[in-house]
């Protein structure tokens, strides 16, 4: 098992109890996902681990590497001295500040080499300088001018010893509005479908409903791993699962000539109706998962049962079911099961790349 470069304990676990309150975390959380969905990239969302959104990029534990974001909806826009101000806390100790507390999340850490970026989302903004008057969305450490930055980087350096504010942190006013929020992601589900899948159709409120809901279970979870694997399967919202999730609500005509030609395959193998019925099912939804983004674990399939199906000949069988159980048979051969959960799939799989190539 791949160790989890994430780790370490948790500052405080106040975000994962009071996850309800935060609506426009979430659906912030849901629109820089759409967009990398949009964008074939993969990815892992976590809420309320370490930071209230952390995204990886990669589902591999040796290669992911890190977004780490503290998302604000407060009514003043964020100045140099509202992002410093320090509180006090209990025992009238000082609590860390709002930009304090973000890079305490990020430097100084053991993952801190695999951070890409730092970012701070606020509903309101930010009153920041900016040189040449720039009206910018996204504020990066260069863009600020010289008499807000110095004062940003005395205050956090009295606070946490920061000679120099990252290069990588980032100052993010969200296009996301608190009013219709949900609406509006609603929106951007509909538009990713058309982009993945042009011409299909889809339910967007299910998709929505669906991707929301386990958000909502992942952000309520307040326990540390050790295991990367059980991190990702526990706490995150992978790429994966929301592309099965788009593949559930929608349709294409693609998807449909596949099915077509299955059905004349089926008729061949003399397959009854429940069993065709059952596993053109899962034969469509494998389908359109793959027809708008190919995950790396999905072209590893792929390739493999491609590479399998071409050794062997179909001009040395008399008809379609004795070919199937020779493609079934050298993808054992190949040890292709290993691959899949069962025989089954081992079989979706086969027909799959046969009906496709």
């Amino acid at each position: 098992m791949a160790d989890n470069p994430l780790a370490v304990a948790q500052r405080e676990f106040a975000g994962a109890s009071t996850f309800g309150k935060y609506n426009f975390q979430f659906h912030w959380a849901l629109c820089e996902v759409i967009e990398k969905h949009k964008n074939n990239k993969e990815y892992a969302l976590l809420i309320e681990y370490h930071e209230d959104v952390v995204i990886a990029d990669s589902l591999d534990a040796k290669l992911a590497k890190f977004e780490f974001y503290q998302v604000k909806n407060q009514g003043a826009t964020f100045t140099p001295a509202a992002l410093t101000k320090r509180k006090k806390g209990t025992n009238e100790a000082l609590k860390n500040s709002v930009l304090g507390k973000l890079l305490s999340s990020c430097i100084n850490t053991e993952y801190e080499d695999r951070i890409t970026k730092i970012g701070l989302v606020s509903s309101s903004g930010f009153n920041l300088k900016v040189d040449k008057d720039l009206k910018l969305d996204v504020l990066k450490v260069g863009d600020i001018a010289e008499i807000d930055l110095a004062k940003l980087t005395e205050n956090i350096n009295a606070e946490l010893g920061i000679d120099i504010l990252p290069e990588h942190l980032q100052f993010i006013v969200p296009e996301i509005q608190l009013k219709n929020q949900e609406d509006y992601v609603l929106s951007q589900f509909a538009r990713l479908v058309e982009s993945l899948f042009p011409g299909a159709l889809c339910n967007p409120v299910n998709i929505y409903r669906s991707v929301v809901d386990e958000m909502g279970r992942i952000g309520r979870i307040e326990y540390d791993y050790k295991d990367w694997v059980r991190l990702i399967a526990k706490k995150s919202l992978t790429s994966t699962e929301v592309h099965k999730v788009l593949s559930q609500h929608s349709s294409h005509p693609c998807v449909d000539d596949l099915k077509s030609d299955f059905d004349d395959l089926a008729n061949d193998l003399g397959w009854k109706s429940k069993k065709k019925r059952t596993f053109k099912g899962k034969l469509a939804l494998l389908a359109l998962r793959r027809a708008g983004f190919m995950s790396a674990l999905d072209i590893e399939i792929t390739d493999l049962f491609k590479q399998s199906n071409i050794k062997v000949d179909e001009n040395n069988y008399d008809d379609d079911s004795t070919y199937i159980e020779a493609l079934l048979q050298q993808a054992n051969d190949d040890g292709l099961c290993a691959k899949v959960s069962n025989q089954d799939e081992l079989l979706i799989e086969v027909v799959y790349c046969l009906l496709k190539v």
